[in-house]
Formats: structure tokens, sequence, C-alpha cells
């Protein structure tokens, strides 16, 4: 009688392994290899891909379909997993912790198609540049009437001022004259935009108060007038840096403008009167004056 032959290394009191031993290393095979390695590395990939892309949202609703039907497939083998683990064991607690990392890491993944979606749909990051020209646009508003014209210039004269009346005045053909309510800004805006104001031969209009730079593009109206209760304010000109700019000379550029001043009928003693006045100082000269000037017209 011939006996069964055995290895040497093996243990002839080892037994094999048993049906409920067989079912642990069953659920957690499926546990590891089904559900925790691919939602892992998906979740990976979304947050790599979050923080160096922005996904066309057609693209981006695609991904999002495509890892909602795997974490379904994975949800449902890790299921029958389960099912054949309490069959075999009658044990829930290995299966209470799969349902409670899979909650988990579905909360992580629909987290991280949120974030996609809102990057996706996020509005573009304006420049510096374009954030400097819009806070020097809210300084000032430019309005045209209704029948197109006449235009309202309202508030400070900033930076990029004349690109936007030049744009509407090409804008508006219509277009007679120009309203004017400023206390200043900046005498090389004031000119450019007292430049296309004499240009397109628009009349000037002030309202409320026209003072420093805003009278400047006043005297480059054809007809020019004040609006009941309106001043105009002048003084001479400063620089806005207090310690100076080697480049700017203040003496020749109110010479420029008084070569521009008198160009348009302006008398030299009211000139004189202007550069005259302190820049701290505001000189408000009457109706009458004004019209004696030439400032206003018609002179008289």
């Amino acid at each position: 009688m011939t006996q069964p032959m055995t290895s040497p290394d093996a243990d002839p009191n080892a037994r094999p392994p048993s049906d409920r031993s067989r079912q642990y290393l069953t659920l957690g095979r499926s546990f590891l290899w089904q559900v925790v390695l691919p939602r892992a590395c998906v979740l990976v990939l979304w947050s790599m891909l979050n923080e160096v892309v922005t996904l066309p949202l057609r693209v981006l609703y695609g991904l999002i379909l495509i890892d909602l039907l795997l974490m379904i497939w994975q949800i449902r083998q890790f299921l029958r997993s389960a099912d054949q683990h309490i069959l075999g064991t009658g044990h829930m607690v290995p299966v209470w912790g799969g349902y409670l990392a899979i909650l988990f890491a579905g909360f992580a993944t629909v987290t991280l198609w949120w974030d996609a979606v809102l990057i996706a749909t996020a509005p573009d990051e304006i420049s510096a540049a374009e954030q400097m020209r819009l806070e020097r646009e809210a300084r000032y508003q430019l309005e045209v009437s209704q029948d197109g014209t006449e235009l309202r210039l309202a508030g400070e004269i900033q930076h990029g001022l004349t690109k936007r009346v030049a744009a509407l005045i090409a804008e508006n053909s219509a277009l007679e004259r120009i309203t004017l309510c400023s206390e200043g800004g900046l005498i090389y805006e004031a000119r450019g935009v007292a430049r296309l104001v004499a240009d397109h031969q628009l009349d000037t209009l002030a309202e409320g108060s026209c003072a420093s730079a805003c009278t400047l593009i006043f005297a480059a109206g054809v007809e020019r007038d004040l609006a009941p209760g309106a001043v105009l304010g002048f003084h001479s000109y400063q620089l806005a840096y207090g310690g100076g700019l080697p480049q700017v000379d203040v003496a020749a550029e109110q010479a420029r403008d008084r070569r521009f001043l008198t160009g348009r009928g302006i008398s030299a003693a009211f000139i004189d009167q202007i550069y005259a006045t302190p820049a701290s100082a505001l000189w408000t000269p009457s109706r009458s004056d004004l019209r004696i000037a030439g400032v206003l017209t018609p002179a008289g």
C-alpha cells in the first residue's frame, strides 16, 4: 500500500483554509483592487486636473459621467463581495467599514467634481492693468443723451478719458455739445479731450463746478456757456508729486496752454490772472467777467 507523497516542508498538522477565511480574503481583495486603488488613482487625477488645466464644460461633464459610471461599478462589485462575505461569515463589521470608506471616497469625488465645475465656469481673472483701468473709469462718468446730441462728463479727469471720449464721438456723429461737471484732474488728458472738442467743433456747457483742468476742455468749445448756478474755477499748475519731476517744467506747460487759450479768444489779462492764482487756491470769476474776457460766448 503506497503512502501519499508530501512535501518535506509541508506541515502535516496544517489544515486548508476554512470557507470563512476565504470569504475574508475575497472581501479584502475586492475592496483593495476594485475600490481603494482605482478610486485613489481617480482622486489623484482629478486633483491634478483641477490644479493645472481648465477643462471645457462639455469635456468636463463627459469625464464626470464616466467617473460616475466607474464609481457605480465599484460599488456594485463591493456589494457582491460583501453579500458573499455575510453569507459565509455572518460578520458585518468589515462590510460596514467598507461602506464608510466608500462614503468618504464618494464625498471626496463629488467635491473634486464641484471644484472642477467652479474652475471651468469662473470668470476670467482681470489683469492688474485692467483692474487699474476700471478703478480710474469709476472716478468719472460719460453719458450720451438719448437724442445723441450731447455728451456729459462728470467726475475726475483720469487716464484713458481721451480715448473713451474719442470712441464716443466716433460712435455718435450727431454730437453737438459736451457738458462738463468736474473738479479737474490730469492736464494731459484734459488737453486730449480739448483737442477732440475743438477738432469736432463741439459746444461746451458747464454744470455745477468746472474747475482746474476741466476749464481747458471748456475753453475748447465753439459756443461756451454756463448752466444756472454753474461756476468756472481757475488756478496755476502744480505737480501731483511734491518732490517734482525733472523732466516736467511747470512754466513751460503753462506757456503751452496760454497759447491755446489765446487762440480760443480769451484775453491775455484774464490768462495772466489764471496763472497768478496759487495752485492751492481757486479763482471763480463772475459770469460777466467771463463774458468780457471771452471765456463765455458771445463775448461782450
